[in-house]
C-alpha cells in the first residue's frame, strides 16, 4: 500500500488541503538513531587523524563521491505472492542464526525487481542483489538475491525489520549482520527521488534521516593481527551491531562510523536537488554500512513519481557538477558514537523490540494568524509509524506518525482525544481540548 510522503491535514474552513502524494522509502519512528540530528553531536577526539587517513587511502571510493541508484523498494500489498528462502550457495553457507531461518517466506509481488536487474534474476555469484520489499509496517531485505524456481528465493540472508519498532543499539542482535555488512537496514537509509522533490518545496528542507554510504574494506579500520598471525582483526562503531571483512590501518574510520558534512560547505552553489541531499548530510550525516566502490547509494527512480533527471541529480553531481567545490572526504568530520567493538562473528539475536506506546499528549486549541480561525493541535511523543486518532472514542484518521495533528475543533468543548498505535488498543492518555492563552485578543484595561 502506498502511503504519502507528508500526510498532515490543514482545515482552515474552506474544507482539506492534502499534501502531494508523493513516496519516500519506509522509515521508522522518529525516536530511531537513524533520525538523530547530529549537526551539533560531538566529534570524535581521532576525528581530524581519521579522515586524514582516509583521505591518504584514497578517500571515497573511486577516488569521489559518486551516487549509485540500482537499489530498488518494492511495495507488496497484503496478500501478494510469497517465495520461501533457499540457502545460498548453500545452506551452510547461509548467514544464521544472524538472518531469518532458512525457508520463511517473504512477499514477492509480481512486478518485484532485484538490484540492478530488472526482474527476479540476478548474478548472485559475483553481485550483491540486494532485493528490498516493504509490506505494511515490514521491511524484508534479502542478499545475493534469485529467484529460484516457480516459489523459492535464493539468498545469503534475509533481515525482516519491524517499521513501527524502535531498536536497540545493537539492531537486531551484537555481532549479527544483516542484508548489509554493519548489521543495518538498508531501504530506510537510501533516498530517493520523490522525498527529494518533496523536500525541495520546503524551505530549507532536509530528509531527516542518515543516508548510507560505503568504502572499500581496505579504506577500513580494523586492528592489527594478533601475534604469529597475519589476519587483521575487524572492528566497528555504533550504530553498527556487525563488521564485514575491514582489512585497512587502525589509523582510518570503522565500519557504522557517522560522517557528518562541514557546516560551512557552500551548498548555495549547488541545485535545489542536490542542496537538501547536502543539507542532509549536515544534520543528519551518512553511516559506513557496507564494502564497495560507490559512495552513496539512491533509490532507482523506477517505482517513484519523480525522476532523477528532472530534479538533474546525476550520478556524478557531487564531484563534477561545481568543479570549484566538489564533496571530498576532507569535508566531513566523524562524530563520536562510542568505543570501537572487536568483530567476534557470533550472532546473538535480541528479542523482538516491543511497540513504543504514544505519550505525554497535549491538546491545545490555538487560533490560525493566516486564516484567523481556531484549530485544534495534538502533540504527543512515541508511538507506531502510523497511528489512529479518536476524538470521543470515535476513530477519525490514520495518519503518518511526526508527533503532531491539526483539525478544526469539534462543536463539544470538551472533546476527549487519544492517539493510539494504528490498528491497535495501545494509546496515549486521553486529552480535552484547551485553549492557549488569550486565543483571542485580550480585552484592554480600564486606564
Amino acid at each position: 500500500m502506498r502511503r504519502p510522503l507528508y500526510a498532515a491535514i490543514f482545515v482552515f474552513g474552506f474544507g482539506y488541503c492534502l499534501t502531494a502524494n508523493s513516496e519516500a522509502p519506509p522509515r521508522f519512528p522518529p525516536q530511531a538513531v537513524w533520525h538523530q540530528n547530529i549537526s551539533q553531536a560531538p566529534l570524535h577526539p581521532q576525528s581530524t587523524s581519521m579522515i586524514t587517513s582516509l583521505n591518504n587511502l584514497g578517500g571515497f571510493g573511486f577516488g569521489r563521491m559518486q551516487i549509485d541508484f540500482g537499489m530498488r523498494i518494492v511495495r507488496a500489498a497484503p496478500g501478494a505472492p510469497t517465495r520461501s528462502i533457499v540457502g545460498f550457495p548453500d545452506a551452510s553457507q547461509y548467514y544464521a542464526p544472524d538472518c531469518e531461518p532458512i525457508g520463511t517466506l517473504m512477499p514477492v509481488p509480481a512486478n518485484a525487481a532485484i538490484e540492478a536487474s530488472t526482474n527476479l534474476t540476478c548474478d548472485n555469484n559475483n553481485e550483491d542483489c540486494h532485493l528490498l520489499v516493504v509490506q505494511e509496517n515490514i521491511l524484508y531485505e534479502a542478499y545475493r538475491a534469485n529467484a529460484s524456481g516457480g516459489s523459492g528465493m535464493q539468498a545469503q540472508c534475509l533481515a525482516i525489520w519491524k517499521l513501527d519498532r524502535v531498536y536497540q543499539a545493537s539492531n537486531r542482535g551484537e555481532h549479527c549482520t544483516s542484508a548489509d555488512a554493519a548489521g543495518f537496514p538498508i531501504a530506510p537509509l537510501l533516498f530517493n527521488a520523490d522525498e527529494v522533490y518533496a523536500a525541495t518545496q520546503i524551505s530549507d528542507g532536509d530528509l531527516g534521516h542518515a543516508i548510507r554510504f560505503i568504502l572499500p574494506n581496505a579504506r577500513m579500520a580494523s586492528n592489527d593481527p594478533a601475534p604469529n598471525t597475519t589476519r587483521r582483526i575487524p572492528v566497528y562503531v555504533r550504530p553498527a551491531s556487525h563488521a564485514g571483512g575491514p582489512n585497512g590501518p587502525t589509523t582510518t574510520i570503522p565500519y557504522g562510523s557517522r560522517l557528518r558534512l562541514r557546516a560551512d560547505f557552500p551548498v548555495n552553489l549547488y541545485n535545489p536537488a542536490a542542496q537538501v541531499i547536502l543539507r542532509t548530510m549536515q544534520r543528519y550525516g551518512i553511516v559506513l554500512s557496507d564494502g564497495g566502490n560507490i559512495a552513496l547509494t539512491a533509490e532507482d527512480d523506477i517505482y517513484t513519481t519523480r525522476k532523477w533527471s528532472e530534479l538533474n541529480i546525476s550520478s556524478r553531481i557531487f564531484d563534477q557538477a561545481v568543479p570549484s567545490s566538489p564533496v571530498r572526504v576532507q569535508d566531513f568530520s566523524v562524530i563520536d558514537t562510542g568505543a570501537r567493538i572487536i568483530e567476534t562473528y557470533d550472532c546473538v539475536r535480541n528479542a523482538e523490540p516491543l511497540a513504543q506506546i504514544p505519550v505525554n499528549l497535549e491538546a491545545r486549541i490555538k487560533r490560525s494568524s493566516r486564516y484567523s480561525v481556531k484549530l485544534l493541535n495534538l502533540s504527543w511523543q512515541n508511538g507506531t509509524a502510523k497511528v489512529d486518532i479518536y476524538r470521543d472514542g470515535v476513530f477519525r484518521i490514520s495518519v503518518d506518525n511526526n508527533g503532531s495533528y491539526i483539525e478544526k475543533p469539534s462543536n463539544n468543548p470538551r472533546a476527549s482525544y487519544m492517539v493510539c498505535n494504528a490498528n491497535t488498543t495501545q494509546c496515549s492518555n486521553a486529552a480535552i481540548g484547551l485553549p492557549d492563552r488569550y486565543i483571542d485578543p485580550p480585552r484592554p484595561q480600564p486606564q
